[in-house]
């Protein structure tokens, strides 16, 4: 399976074979330019929710993700300064989260989001800040078109600015440098890896080697690293190379 570089649009026989490629794809690259974003399965944190991802830019001011319920709640994460700067309402006001420095060095970040009842953790690289909200569930069971952005929105969010709990993040610079590794759990679900439904126009580039065989066992999540693959045991009962021994 390949990675992919998000940059236009593409020839539409090209771009329906590549979508059925990209649909779960673990790694991928945007180019940063006007119209390019990456659009996912909805995202439900609720009370339990948790997400992560790797990410590496060289840009210290870009929009990693967006999602809302589109009223008032709202999940936004971006770069600013070469910070992390993660900004939500959940019903009880704009809270404020940041973390990391000099982000946008061109090397992999891993950012962690989780909740915890009232508790909100973000987590870069390991340092973690966490805020207390007061507020509903974050519940986005009531609409059936609210999805999770990467690296920007669509263009035609310049015509429906009413539709964002958050219309300035239309205006936020969009993300350009590589994700991967990304997963999500809903209302402490299973943490799963999202389907792609939507994008700019897609190029295939790197392999990503987690496709080509998932060597984890027992329910383990296989990472894409620089020195290879990795499993991840840590949500399972299993530890070892490959989750293969019960704790």
């Amino acid at each position: 399976m390949a990675c992919f570089n998000i940059r236009g649009a593409l020839f539409a026989s090209l771009i329906v074979i590549i979508v059925f490629l990209c649909q779960t794809c673990l790694c991928f690259n945007l180019d940063g330019s006007p119209g390019s974003y990456a659009k996912f399965d909805h995202w439900e944190p609720c009370i339990n929710g948790s997400l992560s991802f790797e990410f590496k830019t060289d840009r210290p001011n870009a929009l990693l993700f967006y999602i809302d319920d589109g009223h008032s709640s709202f999940f936004e994460l971006k770069l600013v300064g070469g910070i992390a700067r993660l900004r939500l309402n959940l019903g009880g006001g704009t809270v404020i989260l940041s973390a990391g420095q000099s982000l946008n060095d061109q090397q992999w970040h891993k950012v962690e989001i989780r909740r915890n009842g009232e508790q909100t953790t973000l987590t870069v690289d390991k340092i973690e800040h966490t805020r207390t909200l007061h507020g509903n569930e974050f519940d986005l069971n009531s609409t059936d078109d609210r999805y999770f952005f990467i690296g920007g929105l669509p263009d035609d969010y310049d015509q429906k600015l009413t539709t964002l709990a958050l219309p300035s993040v239309i205006f936020e610079p969009k993300f350009r440098g590589s994700i991967r590794n990304l997963f999500y759990s809903s209302c402490a679900g299973p943490v799963e890896r999202p389907t792609m439904i939507n994008h700019d126009g897609i190029l295939s580039s790197d392999e990503d080697l987690c496709e080509r065989g998932n060597p984890c066992l027992n329910g383990g999540m296989c990472l894409t690293t620089d020195d290879g693959l990795m499993c991840d045991c840590t949500r399972i009962e299993f530890d070892g190379d490959r989750c293969e021994t019960g704790k």
